[in-house]
């Protein structure tokens, strides 16, 4: 299994030139691990068949998923074996996707991991939400008397890993581009970059009090994902300076923390609270008041999925109703449609709170009870219509792109070609660490007139590569308007020089992938020899693998192609022959 990416832990403790206009896409591959602790097996053990224990949610991917641990099998022929599955848990995945597993346990604290014992411990699967198809994995099992004499079990406590790996196809939207089938990205990691700048407080410039904790951030960043930040710093109204401190009221710590989370990581981690349906109720006020509609909707899905029951629902339905959360309202309405829930909610007084903080939901409601006696098939359309809410994809990079383009609040400006670029330093600092050594290290520029300047770069070039930074998507070669008699395969040779200079792996792979497709007689040669000098290894590949071919080997030969070779890049001269030597030893 390929290295993954910590997603999370649950602890239980007792319980050619390109053909124009062509649609492209791209194998992007996302992975992730999620450790499930178990503190205290004695306890669970005995639990019947079919009931089970669960994680807490975890998410790679984009999707959200969940281990279920069954100590006695959850079906009657795995009756005294202890299983888990995978779980897909959300609703809203219609398409089938292919998702490889493994489970295993850690067996020492290194977190090394074993699976030899279990049965079913790695496969590849397609998942799609329960309501469409299969959201649960196939088996992982053990016979628990095994179990229980193996060295998984230590005082009582085991840990679970689960590694999951999903091959994403996305489109690539630059019409000019039609990618090499076989080609892998690593998936985009924007977010990641600019989370990890709010953890370093690499290049902060304002301070949150909230309560007794005060947050660092950066007020570019800020401005970008919330209008309302926006205004609050930059507006004519702006609070703070460099050296005040901005004071936030009406807000726990945790929420704040949790809504800086979001701003600069577009997700939202595992909370670590008990009271996990109250959190989501501040979360959710939060995102209304900075205007954040994707965090806002996160927020209802969660409330709607998780975190209701008799208890809880007036207090969300008043929420709801207050913040204009409609599928979440919609939600609480059905839930009271059923006369136990109806009973016991009114047992505990929660109709009482909504007369007091929301009397006009108690009309929806009634007309709700009242419609349920003319249409009894009321409950199966409205759970159809509940499954609509979908949290659309990340819009980061949109915003940081609106950030680069309006040159608003910039503080760097760079020279390439003739052409001055501003820019914002705490950007280009979590994308590159190279941008973060020149800006913030200790050998910093310190250029009087405050002007960086990039020499051995074309200002086309820079402009790519700035804008790459800034939204993480494929370059726009085509809205460049190469000209100049530049080729695009010159083009792209470039930014790959660019990318490897400044660090960035990503943009490095799609200069990569797109000379793939450029390699000919006329271009393979100076190809091979970037590919070499940048420890490109699979564009040095498929230049070896193109002249295989006797036909092109030899049109490149005579155009002197091997000489300049062998004066320029001679070590890559030797692979061509063992290249050569294996082909004939084949046929």
């Amino acid at each position: 299994m390929a290295m993954s990416s910590f997603a999370g832990v649950s602890i239980v403790g007792g319980g050619g030139s390109p053909p124009q206009d062509a649609s492209a896409t791209m194998a992007v591959k996302y992975n992730g691990y999620h450790l499930l602790v178990v503190n205290g097996y004695s306890r669970i053990k005995d639990r019947p068949n079919g009931a089970h224990i669960a994680s807490r949610h975890f998410r790679v991917g984009g999707y959200r998923w969940v281990i279920e641990c069954y100590p006695n099998g959850k079906e009657s022929d795995h009756d005294g074996n202890i299983s888990f599955y995978l779980v897909l848990d959300q609703g809203n995945v219609r398409n089938p996707m292919m998702v490889q597993y493994e489970f295993s346990f850690v067996v020492d604290q290194a977190q090394n991991s074993d699976s030899s014992w279990l049965t079913g411990a790695k496969e590849t699967l397609a998942f799609c939400s329960r309501s469409v198809a299969f959201a649960h994995s196939y088996p992982c099992s053990m016979e628990r008397k095994m179990f229980e004499k193996s060295k998984y079990l230590k005082n009582d406590s085991f840990t679970l890993r689960c590694d999951v790996i999903i091959n994403k196809v996305v489109s690539i939207t630059d019409a000019d581009v039609a990618v090499p089938a076989n080609s892998m990205l690593v998936a985009p990691h924007i977010q990641q970059d600019i989370a990890d700048l709010l953890k370093s407080g690499v290049g902060a410039d304002v301070t949150f009090q909230v309560g007794d904790v005060k947050c660092a951030a950066h007020r570019c960043v800020l401005a970008a994902r919330s209008a309302v930040f926006k205004a609050q710093l930059f507006g004519p109204m702006k609070e703070g300076t460099t050296t005040s401190v901005i004071h936030v009221n009406d807000m726990e710590e945790q929420v704040f923390k949790l809504l800086l989370d979001f701003i600069y990581g577009d997700s939202v981690p595992e909370m670590e609270t008990e009271e996990e349906d109250v959190m989501w109720q501040h979360l959710l006020v939060a995102a209304d008041r900075y205007d954040l509609p994707r965090l806002k909707l996160i927020c209802e899905q969660e409330l709607c999925d998780y975190c209701f029951n008799t208890s809880t629902v007036a207090n969300i339905l008043a929420l709801a109703e207050q913040h204009r959360c409609r599928r979440l309202k919609k939600a609480c309405l059905e839930f009271l449609n059923s006369p136990a829930n109806l009973q016991e909610v009114m047992v505990v007084d929660g109709l009482d709170h909504l007369i007091s903080s929301c009397p006009s939901v108690l009309k929806e409601l009634i007309a709700k009870l009242a419609s349920l006696n003319f249409d009894v098939d009321t409950a199966d359309s409205a759970e159809s219509d509940l499954l609509l809410l979908e949290v659309p994809e990340s819009d980061m990079h949109q915003h940081l792109s609106s950030l680069l383009q309006s040159e608003e609040r910039t503080d760097v400006t760079f020279e390439v070609g003739g052409e001055t670029f501003s820019a914002h330093k705490c950007v280009l600092a979590a994308r590159s660490a190279v941008f973060r050594a020149d800006l913030f290290g200790p050998i910093k520029n310190t250029n009087t007139d405050g002007v960086i300047r990039i020499h051995d770069m074309e200002s086309k070039v820079f402009k790519l590569l700035l804008t790459f930074i800034y939204d993480d998507c494929w370059p726009q070669m085509k809205e460049e308007k190469i000209g100049d008699g530049a080729d695009a395969d010159v083009m792209w040779q470039q930014l790959l020089v660019a990318a490897d200079r400044y660090g960035l792996e990503r943009l490095k792979l799609m200069c990569e992938t797109m000379l793939c497709r450029y390699i000919n007689t006329t271009t393979v040669v100076d190809i091979l020899k970037l590919a070499e000098e940048h420890h490109c290894r699979e564009l040095k590949e498929n230049c070896l693998n193109f002249l295989d071919f006797p036909a092109h080997l030899q049109d490149v030969m005579a155009a002197g192609g091997l000489e300049q070779l062998r004066s320029s890049c001679p070590s890559v001269l030797i692979d061509l022959i063992a290249k050569l030597a294996s082909l004939k030893h084949d046929t």
